[in-house]
């Protein structure tokens, strides 16, 4: 009997969880993790509903959220309820933070920064999170953040050539990407998303002629539209964020 109870014990401590969220300009993405990898629980609107649905059979006990825009205060509070911490710019993190304007980067961009950094740490790093922006941020082999660039994501410059021209129409990301754009619509795709993968060649030729050597990970829901072949070094984290978020927090149990 003693033994059937501690193995019940065991059972009940097992399903305690740390939750990780990264709150985006789109969506929300959440995972738990028991310190044996992080495993997908979440991803859709910021609704305290629909994550509170997605939690119900598992026991939280903490872990640490993220979010690039103001959070509605039920959802802040269930984060509260279930000790969940904010990451914030105080909050120490295992790479050295050389920002100039640490309380205004975007703490995804952070979290990402430190994510590549949990999987190939001592290596130059360039973090690209490709979503409703695209970020280009750079870490150094001594654990360094040095910075990074802004660029608007696909869906915003198709957007802009609609909105801010005369007669240019929307166009939608799925279709032919030619060399050259035969009618007008394959020109608008073929320049945004040839556009954007020449920005990335762009950053890695330029980069790996001062920073040797060069290892880049890609992630955000639009990581996909980047042509990888002959990237050496490349790697696709599809929710770096949230890898770097359980770094952070590991780093400050």
């Amino acid at each position: 009997m003693m033994r059937l109870y501690f193995r019940a014990k065991l059972a009940i401590f097992a399903l305690i969880m740390k939750l990780f969220a990264d709150i985006g300009n789109s969506l929300v993405k959440a995972s738990v993790s028991d310190g044996s990898g992080l495993r997908p629980v979440y991803q859709g609107p910021a609704e305290s509903g629909r994550v509170t649905d997605s939690l119900k059979d598992l026991e939280i006990d903490g872990g640490m959220w993220c979010s690039v825009r103001s959070v509605g205060e039920t959802l802040v509070s269930l984060f509260d309820s279930l000790g969940v911490t904010r990451l914030t710019a105080g909050t120490p993190v295992p790479i050295r933070n050389c920002y100039l304007t640490p309380e205004t980067l975007g703490m995804d961009r952070l979290a990402a920064a430190v994510g590549a950094w949990s999987i190939r740490k001592g290596g130059n790093l360039l973090v690209v999170d490709a979503g409703t922006a695209v970020t280009f941020d750079m870490v150094t082999a001594d654990g360094e953040y040095i910075g990074g660039n802004i660029a608007p994501g696909i869906d915003l410059r198709f957007k802009a050539l609609h909105e801010h021209t005369g007669a240019l129409p929307l166009v939608g990301r799925d279709g032919l990407t030619p060399m050259f754009g035969r009618n007008t619509e394959e020109a608008i795709r073929s320049g945004v998303i040839r556009g954007l993968n020449s920005e990335l060649d762009g950053y890695i030729a330029l980069l790996k002629r001062e920073y040797k050597p060069l290892f880049v990970f890609l992630t955000g829901g639009d990581s996909h539209f980047f042509d990888l072949k002959g990237k050496s070094g490349t790697f696709v984290v599809p929710n770096l964020v949230l890898t770097g978020l359980e770094s952070i927090f590991r780093y400050n149990e």
